[in-house]
């Protein structure tokens, strides 16, 4: 799912469905009746956004548009909650698809990978004890050398020893670098549920995460991620942990799917309530609605009302 697009995942009664608030502003009502706008938020909830989703709350409803939050972790529900909002406990990494990230069999290249834009918040430099590692990474704003191609080594010479990709690469050539590497890094403080957690434990990864707020912790498990200080030798050490321990990927991709499945009939009963509040029972199992929204190829022909 697209950070910033809004989808249309009901007709009647209108149902959208966004992570991110870029895009509100252009959100109108267009027929009669109340649209319901169920929103993820991108980043950790707090500070600044508690103005800017009021301030997006009144606004949406001067066009009739009903703003629910689907939070990312207990804390922000608790706070969204308290402030007044209808809010749900549903972290937004239910969305990353299962289908493209997935369990291969091949040869371990790496001791660990880190999906890690090229930002001072992801702190990249706390792998650098990480005998073998790849980044995978992007610029934004593209920042490219002389030859048109990013370099992460620049970017932090710490890291130097470390492979990265030099362009934008698919999301099966992702799957393989995963594959190929014994366990997934998340080292920022502050961040949103940070979709390439999901993406290491649907490709079976065991996690060695930093203590962080925002979410990324909502699906992980004791049996697969150790969180360390923010020290690159406890790095290390959580690396080669899980490198000695070799854990079953199909495991890891179980559970981490029970749980998902879980939050996706919590959004699923949201829905139906809403269906319910306007009259229009929801004619659906939760199957189809399932395939519908999360289903192989479902993003493709989900209506995209703004992109």
């Amino acid at each position: 799912m697209r950070v910033n697009a809004v989808y249309q995942i009901l007709e009647r009664p209108k149902v959208y469905l966004s992570i991110g608030a870029v895009q509100w502003s252009k959100i109108n009502q267009g027929s009669r009746g109340r649209i319901y706008l169920l929103a993820h938020p991108i980043w950790a909830f707090g500070g600044r956004s508690i103005y800017l989703y009021f301030k997006h709350k009144f606004s949406l409803a001067r066009r009739n548009v009903k703003l629910i939050l689907l939070n990312n972790s207990a804390s922000e529900d608790r706070m969204t909650k308290c402030l007044g909002f209808e809010s749900y406990l549903i972290n937004h990494n239910i969305h990353v698809s299962e289908s493209d990230f997935r369990v291969e069999p091949r040869p371990k290249k790496y001791d660990a990978v880190y999906m890690a834009q090229a930002k001072p918040f992801k702190r990249i430099h706390l792998a650098r004890q990480v005998r073998s590692l790849y980044v995978i990474t992007y610029f934004w704003p593209d920042v490219r050398d002389k030859n048109g191609l990013w370099d992460l080594h620049a970017f932090e010479p710490s890291v130097s020893h470390a492979e990265f990709n030099r362009d934008r690469i698919s999301a099966s050539e992702i799957n393989r670098i995963l594959n190929e590497s014994y366990c997934g890094l998340a080292l920022s403080r502050k961040e949103g549920a940070m979709f390439s957690s999901m993406e290491y434990l649907f490709a079976g990864l065991p996690i060695v995460s930093t203590k962080s707020i925002g979410g990324r912790d909502f699906f992980f498990d004791d049996r697969f991620v150790r969180i360390v200080k923010s020290d690159a030798e406890q790095v290390s050490e959580g690396v080669a942990e899980f490198k000695r321990l070799k854990l079953d990927p199909h495991i890891i991709r179980k559970v981490t799917l029970e749980k998902v499945m879980k939050s996706r009939k919590d959004f699923f009963d949201v829905v139906c309530d809403i269906a319910k509040r306007e009259g229009a029972p929801l004619d659906e199992s939760f199957e189809a609605f399932h395939n519908r929204i999360w289903g192989v190829d479902a993003l493709e022909k989900l209506s995209v009302i703004i992109s």
